[in-house]
């Protein structure tokens, strides 16, 4: 009792520490699990551990411990820092490559893109990027598809040579197939022609816009002409199996100005009736005169010869010589040449008084010369005479001619 009585404050506060340790959650059912602090005051247990989350997901981190109040008057006791939390596990890339092929093979292509996406991410393998273009192809991602094929072609293992020709051959496919480009226009309506610069016998396209086209890969130039507008030109740039819209606002157009009236032409004035031609000056007549006179001269010199030459052959026949015989014939040869002159200004002459130089137009009809027009007929200069003597001599003989223009 003696021992109690000195021991009674050290019970009282076990006594505490039980009803602190029963109060404070401890559920396991034993007193001896509690551990005492220095204190007094029990220890707080340790945290759970973190649990591992579904596959392809970061594990879930432990949810922190709630303080515990210290007891009244008792003294809080240091606490211990929190263990880290464990690392999250890598996801399984054979386990997410095998749900994609499942989801492929059941036609859940999107889902299926996205398990073979993130097997790609955890270990890229050749038949995941095969799949991961399959999923592209059927989804209609024609570029993407392109891009996951070529990384496959990139490095295809030899086990694989047969789905390495399937690749190629659907990547030269997806290359060839068109764009598709969609057009709208405001106002709609629009006529659309491809390419009229470098082919010049392009046609509109059939539909007006708002239409689709479908236009190889590479540039290309869109006229796009409506009634009341003005024509606009559009250049785009078309990749393969690609789609793209293209929108134009087209610019009203102002009516074109009134045409200018009309330009009357005046009617040419008359030409001016050209004056009557004068009247054709009389033919001088010297010319007549003067051959005329040569004519009779010559003549008169002739007979005056003749004579002569008949004298002295009358001579030659009662006393013949030689120098009566050659006086004799060089008289009768000068008789006759001034015979042959006579006889040759005689008839030029008849011929200058005989002829008319009157123009043509003046002895023409005068209802003729009404309807053709008259031309003015220039003044005749006088004619002008010269008369050129040419004496000659022979062995026998000797005489003299002369020589008359006009």
């Amino acid at each position: 009792m003696k021992i109690l009585g000195k021991s009674r404050g050290v019970a009282t506060v076990i006594a505490v520490a039980l009803g602190l340790a029963i109060g404070s959650g401890v559920t396991d059912g034993s007193l001896a699990a509690a551990q005492m602090a220095p204190t007094g005051l029990p220890v707080p247990p340790p945290p759970p551990a973190a649990k591992p989350g579904p596959a392809g997901q970061p594990a879930t981190p432990p949810a922190a411990a709630k303080p515990t109040a210290p007891a009244s008057g008792a003294t809080p006791a240091a606490q211990p820092a929190a263990k880290p939390a464990a690392p999250a596990k890598p996801a399984d890339a054979k386990a997410l490559a095998a749900s994609g092929e499942k989801k492929f093979k059941a036609g859940d292509f999107a889902g299926a893109l996205a398990d073979f996406e993130a097997s790609e991410t955890a270990k890229a393998a050749p038949e995941t990027e095969r799949f991961i273009g399959l999923c592209q192809d059927n989804l209609g991602h024609y570029p993407e598809a392109v891009i996951a094929y070529e990384k496959f072609l990139a490095a295809v293992p030899a086990s694989m040579k047969q789905q390495g020709d399937e690749a190629k051959k659907r990547v030269e496919a997806i290359k060839t197939m068109p764009g598709k480009v969609h057009v709208e226009t405001t106002p709609p309506g629009a006529q659309i022609t491809v390419d009229l610069a470098t082919n010049p016998n392009a046609q509109p396209n059939a539909a007006p816009t708002p239409t689709d086209l479908d236009l190889p890969a590479g540039h290309h130039t869109l006229k796009l002409s409506a009634e009341g507008y003005t024509a606009a030109d559009k250049e785009i740039d078309v990749t393969y199996a690609s789609k793209q819209d293209v929108r134009v606002e087209l610019v009203k157009s102002e009516p074109p100005p009134p045409p200018p009236p009309p330009v009357v032409a005046e009617a040419p004035q008359p030409a001016p009736t050209p004056p009557p031609p004068p009247p054709p000056e009389p033919r001088s007549k010297v010319p007549a005169y003067v051959t005329g006179a040569v004519a009779i001269i010559a003549t008169g010199v002739g007979i005056g010869f003749g004579v002569k030459a008949l004298g002295q052959s009358s001579d030659f026949d009662k006393n013949p010589t030689t120098q009566k015989a050659d006086d004799g014939e060089n008289n009768a040869l000068v008789a006759d040449m001034m015979f042959g002159i006579a006889i040759t200004f005689g008839v030029t002459s008849a011929v200058l008084f005989l002829s008319n130089d009157a123009p043509q137009s003046a002895k023409a009809d005068p209802a003729d010369q009404k309807k053709a027009p008259r031309v003015a007929v220039a003044k005749k200069a006088p004619a002008k005479i010269t008369i050129t003597p040419t004496p000659y001599v022979t062995p026998t003989g000797g005489g003299a001619g002369a020589v008359v223009r006009f």
